[in-house]
């Protein structure tokens, strides 16, 4: 194959295939998305769940008894928060 030849098969490439590939997936990506809205794959909102006063309480108080760093009082808030919301 001539160089010419072989640009003339890459302009064809890009004018005529790379505009249908770009036509399916944008079709495909609508399928997808019609889907998913009518399938409502949106996960539910979950009411956030806080600490309550005796739970602010206690926490400090143990930081306070063991004598634990900013970051051990941190990570305990963090864990209790998490065990409340999963």
């Amino acid at each position: 194959m001539t160089p010419k030849q072989e640009q003339a098969l890459r302009d064809y490439l890009q004018e005529a295939i790379v505009p249908l590939i770009e036509q399916v997936l944008v079709k495909k990506l609508g399928q997808a998305m019609s889907f998913a809205a009518e399938q409502k794959l949106v996960a539910p909102q979950r009411t956030w769940v806080g600490l309550t006063d005796e739970e602010v309480t206690w926490l400090c108080n143990t930081a306070k008894s063991h004598e634990q760093t900013w970051g051990m009082f941190v990570r305990a808030i963090e864990a209790k928060l998490k065990e409340k919301n999963t």
